[in-house]
Order: C-alpha cells, then structure tokens, then sequence
C-alpha cells in the first residue's frame, strides 16, 4: 500500500512567527486525517538568520520527513506491519533546482534510514517572512570554531568535553539539541546549568535549541495512532547542526558523537535484522545523507570522531587526561543513556526509591547495559542509580519468556554465546550496507573489541547462570 501525504505551509499573520506547516492523507478506511506541525527553530536562526540557503530547506525537509514519520502510523499504513511506502508532495523548497539535484539521493538516505520507501516531491516556495524580535540573541561567529551535536547522553557528554577541551583560544563549541518530549532537554539543561554554576569549561560554549514535533491536539480526528520508533530523529539532529556549521563556513565539520558499536547497531538475533535494527548514526546513513547533501551543494562534513570506539573506550579515553576525567565524573550521573527510562512501573525499584535516588536508567535496555560496562573501566558502575540490576534481579527474571523487560538482555547473551564471531558479524555489517573491504575489517575489529568488554564486564560481575547463558 502507499500512503501520499499532503504538505501544507500557511504563513504567519505577522514575520515574528514563522508560518505553519500541516500535514494530511488517508487512512485504509477512506478518511483523511491531518495534524499540524510545530516547527521553533529561533534559536537556531538568531545564529544563521538565515530562510533562503539550501541548508535551511534541508532544514524544513528533515523537520517535515521527522513529523511525517511520526504521524504515519506504522503498523496501519503497510503491508507486513513494518515497511511503508510513503509519497511526500509539495514539499515547500526556497531553491527547487537544487533540491531537485539531491532528490533521489534524499530518498535513499531516508528509506534506509527509516526501513521504509520514501519518494519525496519538492515544490517552489515563497520566500518567507522571517524575523522574530523578543528574545533574540546575537552571536559573533568568529567565535566559533565547531559544532556538536548534543543530546544530554553519555557520547554527546565525552564529545562536548573532549571537543571543548581541545579549542583554541578564546573559541568556542556551538552545541546543537532538539527538544521535543522535555526529558532530553532536562537532561541537557541538567549538564549545562552545573557546568555554568560550577565554572566547568566557562565560556567555551553556547547551546542552540530545535524544538519541533506534532501538535497533537491539533489532529483532525481524535484518537489518531502515531508512530513511536523516532527512526529519523537523527536526520532532524543532522539538518539543525548542519544549517548552522554552513553558516559559519562551508568547510566547518559537524561532530556527531556517537560510539561505534551503537552506530553499527549488529542484530543480536535474527528478529532485529535489517531496517528492524535502528541506523540513527550508521556509517551507510552518515555517507548516503553526505552524497545527498553535496548533490544540492553543501559540504560540511559530517563526522563521528567515535566511529571506531566503544562506549567503554570513549569513556577510558576520555578519563585518561585527569582535567577531563575530573569533569566527567562530575557531570556523568545527569547523563541519560535509557531508551526506556517512561517505563519504571516495571522496574525492581519502588517509586520512593526512584524519587529520592532521582534514577533515570532502567538498567535493562542495551544503552543501559553498554553504559554499565564503559562505566565500570573507571570504576563508576553504579547500580544504585539503577531502575533495575539485571544481573541480581527482584521482579526482573530472565527465565519468564513472557517478560518484555528481559528481551534485550537474553538477546545479548544469546548474542555473546551464538553469534559473536567474525563470520557472522562480517555478514551482518555487509547485509546492512558495509561492503568496502577496509570497513568490514575495520567495523568486524570493532565489534569483536566491543563485545568481549562486555563479556569481562560478565565475568567480572555476573552470577554463574548468567554466564552460562553468555557462553563464559
């Protein structure tokens, strides 16, 4: 099936408030639903002043694809529960003919992204009347030297202290976030505000802030299901980053700090193979968004200074300057690496734990599991702030098949025990785009690293039954 969606734009009444874009199409039963979008990017454009370039319609793209991905429900528009087929038209552009230049490229990086087909149909737009007034801040752009993106996560903390730490004089590091549901943004706030109150890296750098998603009371028809996987969220990250680092000069380099074992994402079973394993930072995205942007004449490069480390390593590495080491230690805890942290009716901890604790990480989830294990090489694996330990569990029971919360950890024993060898891994990475001699042997390498630091963390820590399962 294919589902055709609709793209509205209707300007604002007054050039303080950037216009509204609304998107609509069908459902199977013959309805049309639409929901209107929220797209603040001030503090992104009192950097870049800027709604002409080709940045700032890869900009409206990506926020565009992001809300599409999320109002499409994917379980209802396709025809095996997971692939859809989607038809964007009248996608507003300022320069068509350069857009239209990097059209078929946009759709590969998409689709391979989301595990979806996207053909996407841009349009001539007005230009638009931009120019807000309250609250604006104005920056010197000599100042500034990189930019990073910034989630309020364990990688994009190692990244602003590493990158920060290694500026020139009097430079500084433009972070890049989006905000949407408010716990990363309270994660970001968390970090920044103890760094600012306690003279950590002063003056080395400034956050600009992207908050866009759907309106959800501005549906149509109530009670429409939205999708929930955020697959192209990173696009939305890359676009934002990349419409400012343009600005400050067609070379500057985007950092996305991201650790490799994360960004290769290998299946740890079969089920999560292909587009059912997430690709937010994956190397074939990174290069295929790349291809698609200098298609329409941008340069800047993106790069993942980790691509080729593991959480662990980023962490010991990172620990390994004292300055540095004293700084993440100080701001690790308000990190959040949870994919799941909504979820802490299921933990072994009881509420009052959790409030007095303030404990934001399941501990059940791969990014909990990675981060115990980069933690424990310098000795911080804390379970206390842990909504569950999964290795001495409480309610959490790894024999219980009907236990959604042990998933991800059996898959990695199952992983550990089964399939962590070069052949397999090899396959894998090749069947999700790595195909260059040098980067499978690059990628192979890194995952065997990383995954035997998961295996000492196991023998170091694990009750016997548990190593068993992981083949130890």
């Amino acid at each position: 099936m294919e589902t055709r969606i609709n793209i509205r734009y209707t300007p604002s009444e007054t050039s303080r408030v950037f216009g509204l874009f609304t998107l609509s199409f069908q459902e199977r039963d013959g309805q049309c639903r639409s929901v209107d979008t929220k797209f603040d990017f001030k503090q992104l454009w009192a950097f870049s002043r800027d709604t002409t370039s080709v940045a700032f319609d890869f900009l409206v793209l990506s926020m565009i694809v992001y809300n599409v991905d999320r109002a499409v429900h994917r379980l209802s528009h396709s025809d095996d529960g997971w692939k859809r087929n989607l038809v964007l038209l009248d996608v507003p552009v300022v320069n068509l003919d350069d857009m239209n230049k990097g059209r078929e490229a946009f759709n590969r990086a998409i689709s391979f992204l989301t595990g979806d087909n996207w053909d996407i149909y841009f349009v001539q737009a007005d230009l638009y009347s931009y120019n807000p007034t309250k609250n604006v801040k104005e920056y010197e752009l000599q100042l500034f030297e990189k930019v990073a993106l910034f989630s309020g996560g364990l990688d994009s903390l190692i990244g602003f202290i590493d990158e920060a730490s290694t500026l020139c004089a009097d430079k500084k590091i433009l972070l890049v976030s989006h905000m949407e549901l408010g716990k990363e943004h309270s994660d970001q706030k968390s970090i920044l505000g103890y760094c600012r109150d306690s003279n950590i890296l002063s003056n080395k750098y400034e956050q600009v802030l992207l908050n866009t998603g759907l309106k959800s009371h501005s549906w149509n028809i109530k009670g429409t299901p939205t999708e929930s996987t955020f697959r192209s969220r990173s696009l939305l990250f890359f676009a934002a980053g990349i419409y400012v680092a343009n600005k400050i000069s067609p070379q500057c380099q985007l950092i996305v700090p991201e650790n490799g074992t994360i960004s290769i994402n290998i299946p740890l079973d079969s089920g999560r193979r292909s587009s059912c394993s997430t690709r937010t930072t994956h190397p074939t995205f990174i290069r295929r968004i790349q291809e698609a942007l200098c298609a329409i004449g941008i340069a800047n490069p993106i790069y993942n200074p980790y691509r080729l480390k593991s959480k662990a390593d980023m962490v010991a590495e990172c620990c390994q300057d004292t300055s540095k080491k004293a700084i993440l230690e100080s701001l690790v805890d308000l990190s959040c690496s949870c994919a799941k942290r909504g979820h802490n009716v299921f933990w072994d901890k009881s509420g009052i734990e959790i409030h007095n604790a303030k404990i934001k990480h399941c501990g059940m989830c791969l990014p909990c599991l990675y981060r115990r294990v980069a933690l424990d090489t310098i000795g911080i694996d804390n379970e206390a702030l842990l909504g569950t330990d999964v290795l001495h569990g409480i309610k959490f029971d790894l024999d219980n098949k009907h236990q959604k919360r042990n998933r991800d950890f059996n898959a990695l024993l199952y992983f550990l025990k089964n399939r962590m060898n070069e052949r397999t891994i090899r396959q894998e990475l090749f069947f999700n785009g790595i195909i260059e001699k040098h980067e499978l042997d690059e990628y192979t390498s890194l995952a065997l690293h990383s995954y035997s630091q998961v295996i000492n963390w196991l023998k170091k820590k694990a009750t016997k039954k548990i190593q068993t399962r992981a083949g130890i």
